[in-house]
């Protein structure tokens, strides 16, 4: 026993006497444990943990996905009234709910808060499973007065009040009484909401009297539809869809609506609630456990070698304890005693950094990963890293020592330590470092695959510049105002047409440029038209957009043929088509062709518009956000775009910021049927899209930069082992007239199979991982073959460049004073 404590000793002191060992072992064991261990604390939280917020059991989540166009699917059932009359068919026998979050503005207690904003149907929270905290259910008979609030914006705003009598919010420009709280719906991964706050608010429909009002005939993207109830209840998927056929004949009463509809290709979906939620994200936890896994590994192969090295250098100190009676076990476990506290150290500080990526995860994953709030380290977290440092110092313990005989070392006592002993055979340490390329290869591919996937995503050409520009809008809470405008049409001079003409009168005065246009290039607000194609019948997709004076201009977007639009012609028949829609009617050869032909988009006579000028296809947003491939049209009628509120673009001079309270001060009383003033920035937005985006292309090529840190390090360390081993020999031939050149060579010849195999066997393992992972991400980027041979000579480049560094110091030293120190 008192050896094992004279070990334990020795090895706190060699901590601090012995910092070239301890220091890369602490800081790389631990960094790369505290990267396994926040992964962990992910994947439990995702895939074991049970859900903190709701019953996810007999929760289902249905959809009804219509293929609108081609790379852009919608739901559905984005109405609720559709889910009502599901659940009418379907009877009481399960209970259905309906959510559509967005962000919103309200304003509670005299101040300003950006919340989470459900529009929900009656009952939709004790679906789920929400706790009622205070107050009132959501079945209540005036539900459609009041809101509803969550635990954490009733705790900041009113202290945790139980009385909510009195209690109101400011919600889209009006005061309603809060009826009740629920506990914060976290459990949420919905699609396209830019800030998932855990403030939220509340809003109910009457589910019974959803019928009683037509279908609006719209599809949005983002709403969730869940349903709970013995799984035998629920409808398959094939009666979803003949469910969707029977509403279309039945519900649709608009012809041209209904012959779209039907048109389109459905997919009814059920999945369990669980797997909604999590969706990718589960996938996504095993990747990073094996990326994560993979670096420890490279870590500890690295280490290993270093602890080859130093133990086979100790060779006399084994042969006088065998001498002395010792075992190899024995030996093993004063080696394991001796490391101990290196590895305990390494643990406690692969804890701490876990602990601080933790508090640092929402920055680091954005919106990727669900349930942020409530991942942390807990007791598995710290018994995984005792276990798994533990492990790690008996393989080394195992391995360090694997070469070791008897009679080697006997002989070695009588030897100078002149040339390589025979100890150190180099055989295992060679072949942990072919490991570790093989496992550096197959990491950098999928690393460069994903950054150059994440690159085009993120600054593909979207065919417009981005100027200093903001969209400025402000919603309408009137619908009955709303229904009656669209009735009224195209109609010159109508009511809507003199508001939007107020508003950018208004505007005008910020001293600012104003575009009367309703958004910006850059929006997810995308408006999508059909009409059936005169020639075929069958429906043409397009994207109708406002076009103003100077719209062109301001955001470069590239004319093509012809002539742009222009507000003095008497007609406003006049159209600009994007470069696609010219393809599509007229072929790649004759697309510049249909200037000045006519298209028809309808069967009246005022259907009928005049080609003037091509343009460049622009892209609503960066690839990946939303795939809309329907090819633009602008137009100068604003009544041929649909609105739901009113809108207009300011552009400021470069390095002027528009504020909201400018632009209130501007539009200040232009009528009581709309709500507070929105403004966004044109490069804000960019930056918020494409936020999530970069950010991974910078953690993930991180990844990859320390991949290849840990690989070069492994390969200097093994060849300045190396050519330290043979200074003897390399001493002798430089002392005999050879050139260090050939010296040189000759360490790099001596390594080069290692780099040749592990490449090798990397490539081939890289095209089966990345195989492996097409199969497992359907959303995956295909597998880049040039960008794989790029990565490869790169590591390649490195690897020699950490061969012959570490050989060059050994060789350019004075062959005679090497002789004489050793």
């Amino acid at each position: 026993m008192r050896l094992y404590i004279n070990a334990f000793k020795r090895g706190i002191q060699r901590i601090f006497s012995l910092p070239r060992l301890s220091l890369p072992l602490i800081s790389t064991l631990g960094l790369t444990l505290a990267a396994v261990l926040s992964v962990v604390a992910i994947s439990n939280t995702l895939l074991f943990k049970p859900l903190p917020d709701i019953n996810e059991n007999d929760l289902y989540q249905v959809d009804l996905q219509m293929a609108f166009s081609e790379g852009l699917n919608v739901q559905f059932f984005s109405d609720p009234r559709r889910v009502a009359s599901i659940k009418k068919r379907y009877g009481d026998e399960l209970s259905w709910g309906h959510v559509i979050p967005s962000t919103a503005n309200i304003e509670l207690g005299g101040q300003p808060i950006e919340v989470t904003h459900f529009d929900s149907v009656t009952g939709s929270p004790e679906v789920l499973g929400l706790a009622l905290i205070t107050g009132q259910s959501s079945d209540i008979q005036n539900v459609e007065e009041g809101v509803w609030i969550s635990k954490s914006l009733w705790q900041s705003a009113l202290n945790s009040n139980e009385d909510l009598n009195g209690k109101t919010l400011r919600l889209d420009g009006e005061d309603r009484p809060i009826f009740g709280v629920f506990d914060d719906f976290a459990s949420l991964n919905a699609v396209g909401l830019n800030n998932q706050s855990t403030q939220q608010v509340w809003r109910f429909r009457n589910f019974d009297t959803l019928l009683e009002t037509p279908d609006t005939i719209s599809l949005n993207l983002g709403t969730m539809t869940f349903v709970r109830g013995p799984e035998t209840n629920m409808p398959t998927t094939a009666e979803i869809e003949a469910w969707y056929v029977d509403y279309v004949n039945n519900e649709i009463t608009v012809e041209r609506a209904k012959t779209f509809l039907l048109s389109k290709t459905v997919e009814g979906q059920k999945t369990n609630y669980r797997d909604a939620f999590i969706g990718d994200s589960q996938r996504l936890a095993f990747v990073l456990m094996f990326a994560m896994f993979s670096l420890l590994i490279m870590a500890c192969l690295n280490l290993l070698n270093m602890f080859i090295a130093h133990y086979q250098s100790r060779n006399k100190e084994f042969a006088i304890h065998i001498c002395n009676g010792s075992t190899f076990t024995r030996l093993r476990g004063l080696v394991f005693t001796e490391n101990l506290p290196m590895f305990i150290l390494a643990s406690i500080l692969g804890l701490l950094v876990a602990e601080w990526l933790m508090e640092l995860l929402p920055i680091l994953a954005g919106d990727n990963l669900p349930l942020l709030d409530y991942i942390h380290l807990d007791m598995l977290s710290i018994i995984l890293a005792l276990s798994v440092v533990l492990f790690i110092n008996a393989i080394f313990a195992v391995i360090s020592l694997i070469y070791v005989d008897k009679n080697a070392l006997t002989d070695s006592l009588n030897s100078s330590g002149k040339g390589t002993p025979a100890q150190q055979n180099q055989l295992i340490s060679k072949t942990l470092m072919v490991l570790q390329l093989t496992l550096a290869c197959v990491l950098l591919t999928g690393a460069s695959i994903s950054v150059k996937d994440s690159y085009d995503a993120a600054y593909t050409d979207l065919g417009y510049s981005m100027p200093n520009a903001y969209e400025v809008s402000m919603q309408i809470i009137d619908d009955n105002w709303q229904e009656s405008m669209r009735e009224q049409g195209r109609l010159r001079g109508n009511e809507w047409q003199q508001v939007r003409q107020d508003f950018v009168t208004r505007l005008s005065n910020l001293d600012a440029q104003v575009l009367d246009v309703d958004v910006l290039p850059l929006t997810s607000n995308v408006s999508l038209r059909a009409f059936p194609d005169p020639d075929t019948g069958n429906s043409v997709m397009i994207r109708p957009v406002m076009w103003a004076p100077k719209l062109i201009e301001t955001f470069d977007i590239t004319l093509l043929a012809g002539r742009n639009l222009t507000p003095d012609k008497a007609t406003l028949s006049e159209v600009l088509i994007a470069k696609a829609f010219a393809i599509e009617r007229a072929g790649e050869d004759k697309w510049e062709s249909m200037v000045g032909k006519e298209i028809r988009m309808g069967e009246e006579e005022e259907d009928i518009f005049l080609v003037v000028g091509i343009v460049e296809d622009i892209v609503p947003l960066p690839a990946g956000t939303l795939n809309v491939t329907a090819p633009e049209i602008y137009f100068k009628d604003p009544n041929e775009i649909d609105f739901n509120r009113l809108s207009a673009v300011v552009v400021m001079p470069q390095g002027n910021e528009l504020t909201r309270e400018q632009v209130e001060q501007a539009v200040k009383g232009i009528d009581p049927r709309l709500n507070e003033v929105q403004v966004e920035g044109m490069v804000q937005r960019w930056d918020a899209v494409t936020e999530t985006t970069r950010l991974n292309m910078y953690i993930v090529a991180g990844l990859a930069l320390l991949t290849l840190v840990l690989a070069a390090i492994g390969v200097s360390g093994l060849s300045q082992m190396t050519a330290s081993q043979k200074r003897y020999e390399l001493a002798v031939r430089m002392a005999t007239g050879a050139k260090q050149s050939k010296l040189l060579q000759l360490l790099i010849k001596d390594s080069l199979w290692m780099l040749i195999t592990g490449l090798g066997l990397g490539v081939i393992a890289a095209v089966l991982a990345y195989r492996f992972v097409l199969d497992f991400f359907s959303s995956a980027p295909p597998f880049d073959w040039a960008g794989t041979m790029t990565i490869n000579v790169l590591l390649a480049c490195v690897m020699l460049l950490s061969i012959a560094i570490p050989g060059w110091r050994v060789i350019s030293r004075d062959p005679m004073r090497v002789l004489r120190d050793l």
